[in-house]
């Protein structure tokens, strides 16, 4: 299955928590790894930022689908990104 890019909308993220994060965080209601990046206009994952090599551990990407798209291209959060609290 193909996917399209990932225009960073969030709805995946938002709407269930990665076993990355439960692994780090714990069930939580909104993963801390989770940023609304306003310059961008797009949330971001930090879990995948570069960065985050000085910060801990790297996750396992693969498990992350980094660079694999969106899962959910007839989602309407794909069309109205923006930061939702």
């Amino acid at each position: 299955m193909s996917h399209t890019p990932c225009v960073g909308c969030g709805w995946c993220c938002l709407s269930d928590q990665c076993q990355v994060s439960h692994r780090l965080h714990g069930y939580l209601p909104r993963c801390p790894e989770l940023v609304w990046d306003g310059a961008l206009g797009r949330y971001l994952c930090l879990l995948m930022a570069p960065s985050r090599a000085a910060s801990g551990p790297l996750p396992d990407l693969a498990e992350l689908r980094q660079g694999l798209g969106c899962c959910a291209p007839l989602c309407s959060w794909r069309r109205d990104v923006r930061h939702r609290g």
